[in-house]
């Protein structure tokens, strides 16, 4: 029984990292690929939304949330590797990497759409 743990909990972080329209791709390869473009319209939402917030704030503003965004790059790419590493070496680590850096990016963009609505509604931070 305890040798089938390690491997369910595999299972599911899969299912769960990897959104169920790319169950259609035929291939893993393509399954990456389409994981990859994923994080690219992600990252692209959060881009238009920082550089909407940025644009906003005074000098001091600025430099606090560059150096947070530059943390946050850093903690999303180490938290995506972390993720990957469960198919270490497997063809699906890709497609985990990528899928993981997605939601992540959703979950800032959200964070930074609110952060935008404050800054928009009370000026001169």
């Amino acid at each position: 029984m305890k040798a089938y743990f390690p491997a369910s909990i595999l299972g599911f972080a899969l299912l769960v990292s990897v959104p169920i329209y790319q169950a259609h791709a035929q291939s893993q390869g393509e399954m990456n690929m389409a994981a990859a473009r994923d994080f690219e319209k992600a990252d692209a939402e959060l881009n238009v939304v920082f550089k909407k917030l940025i644009a906003l704030l005074d000098e001091e503003g600025k430099k606090k949330l560059v150096a947070a965004q530059r943390a946050w790059l850093a903690f999303r790419d180490a938290q995506a590797t972390f993720d990957a590493d469960a198919m270490r070496g497997g063809s699906a680590a890709r497609g985990i990497y990528s899928a993981t850096r997605e939601e992540l990016t959703e979950q800032r963009t959200v964070e930074l759409k609110k952060m935008l609505k404050f800054a928009e509604a009370y000026p001169s931070r």
